[in-house]
């Protein structure tokens, strides 16, 4: 029983996942060929805008998709740079598992209950996009 639980979680993580979506929110340029990853914004040497955001989570296979995701969504925005930072959430899924009830030659009742909490972290990329001057 609570091998089909775990399964039930599992596909029901897999179809939030699936169905998550990016959220870019900022202006549209003409499409850029290439675009400059940073990981601080100390580490840009010239002057820029900031020109949009966006917020990554879930839907992907790995982080190198993820990032590869983030660069592609500013590529087709118009940016020339991003900033990438990496966060992590903690969340905490619970399970509870169902009573089972059976009844002896004398009777009696038996009655058995399982609850279990998973710490989980969701990793997140906060993309900021940026325009050289």
């Amino acid at each position: 029983m609570k091998a089909f639980i775990n399964l039930l979680v599992i596909l029901f993580i897999a179809l939030v996942a699936a169905c998550s979506k990016k959220s870019y929110c900022g202006k549209t340029y003409s499409p850029t060929q290439h675009i400059d990853v940073y990981l601080d914004k100390a580490d840009i040497r010239k002057g820029y805008i900031t020109i949009g955001s966006a917020n990554l989570a879930k839907g992907f296979s790995s982080m190198d998709a993820m990032q590869q995701k983030v660069i592609e969504l500013g590529k087709s925005n118009g940016a020339d740079g991003v900033i990438m930072t990496l966060t992590e959430n903690g969340i905490l899924t619970q399970q509870n598992g169902t009573g089972v009830v059976s009844k002896t030659k004398k009777q009696k009742v038996i009655v058995i209950n399982s609850s279990s909490t998973t710490p989980m972290k969701e990793k997140r990329i906060v993309a900021t996009f940026i325009k050289y001057e």
